[in-house]
């Protein structure tokens, strides 16, 4: 006897990916609380380096310390706001000295001197230290987190996650080779959607689907649902057993980090967004055992594949602005990670009464 079948989950309505108000709450929900990939470790190898950035529009700045402890801050003088150090990374820092009145802070974020105050802060001295942030070092990455004051671990962010790396190489095996970034006017949400999803890949991705020609994708979720792995088994094809080896992995764990893994080559990507339709996907890249020529192959297909995940989900946030979209089924099969992906987030906004 033929049993009903249950109806399909349906996708999120448009306004999730296109209201500037789920997008505040998104970023003081979730951004805030989750830990973020900020640069491989040798940008802030020695005593008086620092990198700056900003991540999900906060100014953030982690420097080496005289001591060769790791100082995250806000970016953010306390005097007027001005930004303390310029963005992208440098050397000699034994202190900080905002360039817009001369506030002056130690290395690990005291306020030394304010110029022209006299006494009059001696009550508020002691606060007026720099805003910190969480800095952690994992795999030769440093991550931080703006929220100093969330409960989750690092550890228990990242949960089973880190065990899929023991069989691959990671960045202090590889030889580091150069980054790129990719930006778009797109909703994160559909860029995540699209990462945890193979069913585009054939369509949207050319040489991946000649990369798979007989190969073998397999999706899983770990970390209940916050982590989703492809675990691939590529061609038999020399070129792309040349760049990626026979086998890897694919991994996404939210809300904004993605590795590639392989015998020959490690990716580490940071997705991060600054208003509803703006992202930046930015990348890190490492090989060994190639030629400079299959390394700079392998670097364009890298950013070969953002760029057309970020033209399809361009297009995608368009049309969900139009006003013409209603939410379509999520196919079973192929979206399951697609449904728990935009279950996590409403849960998220849910946590503080705040869904739209």
């Amino acid at each position: 006897m033929n049993r009903p079948q249950s109806p399909p989950v349906t996708s999120l309505e448009a306004k999730w990916y296109c209201d500037p108000e789920v997008y505040a709450r998104e970023r003081e929900l979730i951004f805030r609380n989750s830990w973020w990939l900020l640069c491989p470790v040798d940008r802030v190898a020695e005593p008086g380096d620092y990198i700056c950035d900003r991540i999900c529009g906060w100014p953030v700045m982690v420097l080496r310390a005289s001591d060769g402890s790791l100082q995250g801050f806000l970016n953010i003088c306390r005097h007027r706001g001005a930004s303390l150090l310029p963005d992208g990374q440098g050397s000699g820092v034994d202190s900080i000295r905002c360039p817009y009145h001369g506030w002056l802070y130690s290395d690990h974020g005291e306020l030394l001197k304010a110029p022209k105050f006299g006494g009059t802060l001696a009550d508020q001295w002691s606060e007026l230290s720099l805003h910190r942030i969480d800095v952690r070092l994992w795999k030769g990455l440093v991550f931080v987190r703006i929220a100093t004051d969330e409960e989750e671990t690092f550890e228990q962010w990242l949960g089973e996650m880190a065990r899929l790396l023991d069989e691959f190489p990671g960045p202090t095996d590889l030889d580091y080779y150069d980054e790129f970034s990719v930006c778009g006017r797109l909703n994160w949400k559909t860029y995540c959607d699209n990462t945890v999803e193979g069913y585009h890949l054939n369509l949207i991705h050319p040489r991946i689907r000649t990369a798979l020609s007989g190969g073998e994708v397999k999706l899983f979720s770990i970390n209940e649902g916050r982590t989703v792995v492809f675990d691939v088994r590529y061609a038999n094809d020399a070129s792309t057993r040349d760049l990626r080896g026979d086998k890897g992995m694919w991994i996404y764990h939210f809300p904004g980090f993605q590795l590639v893994l392989g015998k020959t080559l490690f990716k580490a990507e940071r997705i991060d967004s600054d208003a509803y339709n703006q992202v930046r996907s930015r990348n890190w890249n490492w090989y060994a055992g190639l030629t400079s020529q299959d390394k700079q192959s392998a670097f364009e297909w890298s950013r070969q594949i953002v760029e057309e995940d970020f033209n399809i989900c361009s297009t995608v946030t368009a049309n969900l602005r139009s006003g013409g979209y209603a939410p379509g089924p999520l196919s079973p099969s192929m979206e399951q990670h697609v449904a728990r992906f935009q279950q996590i987030v409403v849960e998220r906004l849910n946590r503080g009464d705040l869904s739209p």
